[in-house]
């Protein structure tokens, strides 16, 4: 099959699953995306596991190092899953989910670390946003010894994963006075505010009480897309065609932020037959149409 005639079945059959997200759509999309994930290239690299950032049990990281060259001063890109606060696993198909997303920026000649991140209701907000910034410290400590740069690194996070890459990217009260301290942040079908800012009668589901508390008054000062400052680093907004509202809104709400307080159009895309995780999925696989433009966002952000 032609790569062409692989993506038709891909979008036909993302396209059938319709514009909604459960388990049953995370199922079905992990069931489509591993075989592809299964012949994507992965070889040449060294896989270093379970590193502790933290003190937490879910406080680790995998970090991805190519074997063809010696790396020195490489880009370093750092990815965070979803799991909607309360769930979820750096690599719940190990290998190739999520291990796709460090794998492909290891093969580009970049230190690819994957991480995760303590769960609601435990550990409520702002944890999430605290554990990114943990892991960075981690990596700009400790990155050098595998060839990376701790002057260029960049975020990848996805639904949840980027909630919480946004809120150390842009929240002051999070990331401290010297700044978040890295390269860029690329944020993918994240939930920058607990409800929207214009509909309070949107119903709200039991992870947001899990993870943002009980008083719904407080969770609008929670909304990254509330603190974004001029100095913020550079950021890219990918959302997908088939999510449901929750998801999509949030996007729409964060690049009109961005733009009102950059006056410029920031770095976004629409993923046209995509949903809220073969957006993440396809990275690395022969249709990846998300991969490159990652690249190039990285590329365009100057030393």
């Amino acid at each position: 099959m032609s790569d062409r005639d692989e993506s038709r079945r891909v979008a036909e059959a993302i396209r059938r699953m319709g514009p909604v997200f459960d388990d049953a759509v995370l199922k079905a999309s992990y069931e489509l995306y591993a075989p592809l994930q299964e012949r994507a290239p992965r070889s040449g690299l060294t896989v270093h596991k379970d590193l502790a950032y933290g003190e937490d049990e879910r406080q680790r990281l995998d970090v991805f190092v190519p074997e063809s060259a010696r790396l020195d001063n490489a880009p370093v890109v750092i990815f965070f899953h979803g799991g909607g606060y309360i769930a979820g696993s750096r690599s719940p198909v190990p290998g190739l989910i999520y291990d796709n997303v460090p794998t492909f920026f290891a093969r580009h000649g970049m230190i690819g670390v994957n991480g995760t991140y303590r769960l609601a209701p435990k550990h409520r907000w702002p944890s999430g946003g605290q554990d990114v910034g943990l892991a960075v410290r981690w990596v700009k400590d400790n990155i050098a010894r595998f060839g990376g740069n701790p002057s260029r690194i960049f975020l990848v996070g996805h639904s949840a994963g980027a909630t919480h890459a946004a809120t150390w990217t842009f929240m002051q009260e999070i990331h401290g006075a010297n700044g978040p301290g890295i390269a860029g942040a690329m944020l993918i079908s994240g939930v920058y505010a607990a409800l929207h800012p214009q509909f309070s009668s949107e119903k709200p589901r039991q992870n947001q009480f899990d993870y943002y508390g009980d008083d719904m008054a407080a969770w609008s000062a929670m909304a990254p897309f509330d603190h974004i400052t001029p100095d913020h680093p550079p950021v890219f907004v990918i959302s997908s065609e088939y999510e449901p509202y929750y998801f999509s809104w949030p996007s729409v709400a964060l690049l009109d932020a961005l733009m009102k307080c950059d006056r410029r159009m920031p770095w976004h895309k629409f993923l046209p037959g995509h949903n809220h995780v073969s957006s993440a999925l396809q990275i690395n696989c022969e249709i990846d149409t998300l991969g490159p433009d990652l690249l190039d966002f990285i590329a365009s952000v100057k030393p």
